[in-house]
């Protein structure tokens, strides 16, 4: 899968954008919104407080990738006692 030149997020199949610059060097998008402060609004990542680029460069905890959650563990079942009228 490709990344956001902006964001830094991954890109879905099927879904972005694709910008090619003169000088042959090809920009992925992963929304509009991204598009948009990047090239229209020349907006920095680091400088934009919602990419994970500027989680990186503030070493916030949110730039840090998540461990993959343990198995479950199985619970016991619990007993129902019958009721006899």
């Amino acid at each position: 899968m490709a990344l956001c030149s902006f964001c830094g997020n991954e890109i879905p199949k099927g879904t972005g954008s694709m910008l090619v610059k003169k000088d042959a060097k090809i920009l992925w998008f992963c929304s509009r919104k991204c598009e948009k402060n990047m090239i229209v609004l020349g907006r920095k990542s680091r400088e934009t407080m919602w990419t994970s680029e500027w989680h990186k460069a503030k070493r916030s905890p949110k730039a840090v990738e998540k461990p993959a959650p343990a198995e479950k563990k199985a619970r016991p079942k619990k007993k129902v006692e019958q009721v006899s009228a």
